[in-house]
């Protein structure tokens, strides 16, 4: 029990956990800039910066523990760079400038999110 099948591939059900809160956090992320409006090119809501920057530590948590298997079959994807991310925002945090973060969101978060799509779609999930 606690994977299934992707063509011959098991999968552990707590990959599958992570690449499914790597997807929630990209969808709450949109979310949050969507709800923002305007306003979040000048980035002077708190709420809206904590929110965005929260999710992009979740991201970068979950991708920390993706196999190198499952990395591997994304390669389009700079998984050190995601990962990087978040230990940027957790512990250089005065050093994080919204609108390089806006930049990776609208650079970035598109091409990440069709990879997990695809991971996800790839076990079934």
């Amino acid at each position: 029990m606690g994977g299934a099948c992707a063509g011959d591939r098991a999968v552990s059900r707590r990959e599958r956990d992570r690449l499914r809160d790597i997807k929630e956090a990209i969808v709450a992320i949109w979310a949050h800039i969507e709800r923002a409006g305007r306003e979040f090119a000048q980035v002077d809501d708190p709420l809206v910066r904590a929110a965005v920057l929260y999710e992009f530590v979740v991201i970068g948590e979950a991708v920390k523990h993706l196999s190198p298997e499952t990395r591997a079959r994304a390669p389009q994807i700079r998984w050190e760079d995601v990962a990087g991310l978040r230990d940027l925002i957790a512990h250089e945090y005065v050093r994080i400038e919204m609108k390089r973060v806006l930049a990776i969101v609208e650079r970035d978060l598109p091409t990440l999110e069709t990879a997990i799509d695809g991971l996800l779609a790839d076990i079934g999930a």
